[in-house]
C-alpha cells in the first residue's frame, strides 16, 4: 500500500485496521462520498475527515482538529480506500455490478494505462478485489466510474479525444483552425465541418479537439479572445500562449529574443486584455456604492457568523447512503447569514467589474490584476460556502424525483449544478429564501432533463386533458400518436405567455411533465419550500391568464 502524507491519516487507518471487517464497506463508501466533496484548494479539519469516514462524531458535536490541505486529503483518502478494500476480501465475482481493470479502462477511454492511475489519484475511486485466481487486483466499479467521468467529463475527453492523435497532427489542426477563425465565416461549427473534411476526422472529434484547447487556453484560445483580437502572427500572442502552456520568463526571454521586463510587460498586457473581455455575473445593488460598504458588508456579525447552533441531525430522508445522510449533518445558513453572505458574493464581484474596467492593458501594473483575481477568488469562497450548506436540498428534492430507471446518484449530482448556477443569479435584495428559488431552479432542471422517450404516449396521457378542461370546458375522449404531439405542441404553446415559475407549478400540477401523475399543492409547495396556499395562488393567477388569451384556441382544439 502507499504512505500517507499526512499523520492523522495513518492514525486513521491504523484504528480502522482493528475495526470489524463487515465495517469496510460502508467505511468504503464514505471515502467515495468525501472525494467527490473535497475541494484540493480547500483546508479541511482532520475531524471533518474522521466524521467523513467512520461517521463518528467528537463529544460536543463541534469539527475541529488539525487543518489538512484538500489536496493530501484526497491523496490519503485514496491510498486508505485501496488498504481498506483489500482488507475487506471483496470477491470480484461476487461483486453485484460490473467492476473494470486498469487495462479495461485503458482500452474504454482510449488512454494510456498511465493516465489511469493519474486519474486514480484525482478521485476515481478504485477498490482492491480478489479475483479467482486468488490475487488482490486494483478494479474500479461502474458507480465510481461513471461518477468520475460526470465530474471531469472534460478531463475524460481531453484524454480520449488527444491520445488518438500525434503530436503533429493536433499541432496541424490548431493551425488550420487557427487560420478560418477569422475566415467569414469563423464560427466554431463552420470551421469544424472544413477541418474534418481536409483532415479525414470526424467532426465531432474536431469540434471537441478545438474546444479543449479554448479551455487549455482561455485567455488565448482560437474562438475565446474577444477583444484579444491579435493577429496570431503577433508576437505578443505567442509569448501569451506559450506562457498559458507554462513556459518559464527566462527560456521566453531566450526564445523570442527579448528581455525579461519586456517579456513581463506583454503577459501583464495580456492577462489585462483577457481580464476586460471575462463575463462577470453579480446582483447589484445601492449599497454596493456607499462609502462605508466596506465595513457594512465586510464586517457585520451575520458574514462573520452565518450558521445557526450546531444541532443534533434530524429528518434524515429514509434509505439515504451514508455517505449522502452526513449531508444533513452539515450546519444551516441562518436567514441572516445566508443574506450576509449573498451580499458578500456579488459584493465582490462587484468591486472586481468595477476594477477590471478601469484597468489600461497597456498601462496596468500586474498589482492591481492580482487584486481583481483575489476579489474574485473570494467571491467563489463565498459561493463555495453557500452551496455546501445547501447540498441536503438537492438530496431531499432528487429522493422525491427518482424513478426506478434513474441512477441516484446522477440525479443529486444533476441537482447539485442546478444549485450551483441558482447561487450566481439568486436576486438576495429581494427578501426571499434561498431555498425557495434554489428548490424551483433544480425541480425545473429534472423536468428538463426527463429521457426523450417520455416524450411521447407517456406524457400526454392524463394532465393535457385536466390543463385543457381547466382552460376551455369540454372534455378529451380519445387521442392518436399524431394528435397527442398536436395537443402537446398547443399547451407548450400556451405556457410561453407565462412565467418560469408558474410554467413549473402548472406542469407539476397537471402531471405534463411526470407520465400524467399529477402532484397535490402541499407536494408542489414542498418542491417550491412555500406553503400550499402560495401555489394555490400562483395556479389560479396562472390558469386565469391562460382562460384569457386561450380559451378560443383550447375548444377548438378540444372539439376536433
Amino acid at each position: 500500500m502507499g504512505e500517507y502524507r499526512t499523520t492523522d491519516v495513518a492514525n486513521l487507518a491504523a484504528q480502522l485496521r482493528r475495526t470489524p471487517r463487515r465495517l469496510r464497506l460502508r467505511q468504503l463508501l464514505n471515502i467515495e462520498h468525501l472525494l467527490s466533496i473535497l475541494d484540493s484548494r480547500t483546508s479541511y479539519p482532520s475531524d471533518f475527515l474522521l466524521h467523513g469516514v467512520t461517521g463518528f462524531r467528537p463529544r460536543g458535536g463541534a469539527i475541529a482538529g488539525e487543518l489538512i490541505g484538500g489536496e493530501s486529503a484526497r491523496a490519503d483518502l485514496v491510498t486508505l480506500a485501496d488498504e481498506l478494500s483489500a482488507d475487506a476480501d471483496i470477491r470480484a465475482a461476487m461483486w453485484p455490478e460490473r467492476i473494470h481493470s486498469v487495462a479495461e479502462l485503458a482500452e474504454r477511454f482510449r488512454v494510456s494505462t498511465k493516465t489511469i492511475f493519474r486519474w486514480h489519484r484525482r478521485g476515481l475511486v478504485g477498490w482492491r478485489f480478489r479475483y479467482e485466481d486468488r490475487r488482490v487486483r486494483l478494479a474500479f466499479p461502474e458507480r465510481c466510474v461513471r461518477r468520475f467521468v460526470f465530474e471531469n467529463a472534460r478531463l475524460v475527453q481531453r484524454g480520449g479525444s488527444f491520445s488518438q492523435l500525434s503530436a503533429a497532427e493536433r499541432a496541424t489542426i490548431i493551425e488550420r483552425a487557427r487560420v478560418l477563425v477569422d475566415s467569414e465565416d469563423g464560427t466554431v461549427n463552420a470551421v469544424a465541418k472544413i477541418v474534418s473534411g481536409e483532415s479525414g476526422r470526424a467532426v465531432e472529434t474536431i469540434r471537441l479537439i478545438l474546444k479543449q484547447y479554448d479551455d487549455a487556453h482561455p485567455k488565448a484560445g482560437l474562438f475565446n479572445r474577444s477583444s484579444l483580437r491579435i493577429d496570431g502572427n503577433d508576437q505578443r500572442l505567442q509569448i501569451w500562449e506559450a506562457h498559458v502552456e507554462g513556459a518559464s520568463i527566462e527560456s521566453l526571454s531566450r526564445r523570442f529574443e527579448r528581455t525579461i521586463a519586456q517579456i513581463y510587460a506583454t503577459i501583464t498586457e495580456m492577462r489585462a486584455r483577457e481580464l476586460k473581455t471575462r463575463a462577470l455575473e453579480f446582483v447589484p445593488s445601492d449599497e454596493f456604492t456607499l462609502d462605508n460598504a466596506d465595513e457594512l458588508i465586510f464586517e457585520c456579525s451575520a458574514v462573520r457568523s452565518p450558521f445557526g447552533a450546531v444541532t443534533r441531525a434530524s429528518r434524515i430522508p429514509r434509505d439515504l447512503p451514508s455517505y449522502l445522510a452526513q449531508l444533513f449533518r452539515i450546519p444551516l445558513l441562518t436567514a441572516e447569514g445566508e443574506a450576509a453572505l449573498f451580499r458578500k458574493m456579488n459584493y465582490l464581484k462587484f468591486k472586481a467589474d468595477v476594477a477590471r474596467q478601469a484597468i489600461d492593458p497597456e498601462a496596468v501594473e500586474p498589482r492591481a490584476l492580482d487584486q481583481i483575481d483575489a476579489l474574485l477568488a473570494d467571491a467563489e469562497e463565498v459561493k463555495r460556502t453557500i452551496v455546501q450548506s445547501n447540498l441536503r436540498l438537492v438530496v431531499s428534492i432528487a429522493k422525491r424525483h427518482i424513478t426506478p430507471a434513474e441512477d441516484f446518484w446522477e440525479k443529486v449530482s444533476d441537482g447539485n449544478i442546478s444549485l450551483m448556477r441558482a447561487v450566481d443569479r439568486f436576486d438576495y435584495s429581494r427578501g426571499f429564501k434561498f431555498s425557495t428559488y434554489g428548490s424551483w431552479a433544480i425541480v425545473k432542471n429534472y423536468a428538463r432533463a426527463l429521457p426523450d422517450q417520455r416524450r411521447h404516449r407517456d406524457r400526454y396521457q392524463t394532465g393535457r386533458d385536466e390543463m385543457l378542461e381547466s382552460v376551455a370546458g369540454p372534455p378529451i375522449e380519445e387521442f392518436e400518436d399524431d394528435y397527442l404531439i398536436a395537443v402537446r405542441s398547443k399547451i407548450e404553446g400556451m405556457l410561453d405567455v407565462l412565467d418560469e415559475r408558474e410554467q413549473e407549478i402548472l406542469r407539476q400540477r397537471y402531471g405534463l411533465d411526470s407520465g400524467g401523475q399529477a402532484h397535490t399543492l402541499e407536494q408542489i409547495g414542498r418542491n417550491f419550500g412555500v406553503s400550499k396556499e402560495r401555489i394555490r395562488q400562483l395556479e389560479a393567477r396562472a390558469m386565469q391568464r391562460l382562460r384569457g388569451d386561450f380559451a378560443d384556441q383550447a375548444s377548438a382544439l378540444l372539439n376536433t
